[in-house]
């Protein structure tokens, strides 16, 4: 398959690619919401290390098993639905087969990711301090679907504070 590239937007090739593979345009949708927030969580990482980065084509470079590695797992941590990290997984399979065959790449970055377990997803990967929230939320009857927002919103903001070294509680 002959891939054309343009080197200033990578994700634009790689959704002609997808489209050259016959991906129904439906399913390019999710692969462009799916790179589009990995994309904006690894240009995040990146610029908690002092890169500057804007784009795709600028993370590129970075990408490695061990970002893929901690990308499952900050899915995991913040109760993602296994469907919807396991489709996220798979988007960047397939980003990442791309990049190795238009020779962005030498080395495929998902190599030895899996899937996580449907069955073994359980709320014991929330983090900690959401649990008791968690829990509050559902004494008070609150819809599933407000719980999985906030517990959603508040996961990644727990994450942010993590990944940037703030801590969770201060003692003043």
């Amino acid at each position: 398959m002959n891939i054309s590239l343009n080197p200033d937007n990578v994700s634009g090739s790689f959704y002609e690619y997808l489209g050259r593979m016959g991906i129904s345009p439906n399913s390019v949708k999710y692969y462009r919401s799916d790179l589009s927030h990995f994309s904006g969580w690894l240009i995040l990482k990146i610029r908690a290390w002092g890169v500057f980065a804007e784009s795709m084509s600028e993370v590129i470079p970075f990408l490695s098993t061990k970002i893929a590695q901690e990308y499952r797992s900050f899915l995991t941590q913040n109760g993602i639905p296994p469907k919807t990290v396991n489709r996220r997984l798979s988007t960047l399979r397939h980003l990442s087969r791309f990049l190795v065959l238009s020779q962005i790449s030498n080395s495929d970055f998902m190599e030895g990711i899996s899937n996580i377990s449907i069955g073994s997803f359980q709320s014991s990967s929330i983090h900690p301090l959401l649990l008791g929230f968690q829990r509050r939320l559902e004494a008070e009857k609150v819809s599933n679907n407000t719980i999985k927002n906030y517990l959603s919103d508040i996961g990644h903001f727990i994450n942010w504070l993590e990944t940037n070294n703030k801590p969770l509680i201060t003692n003043k």
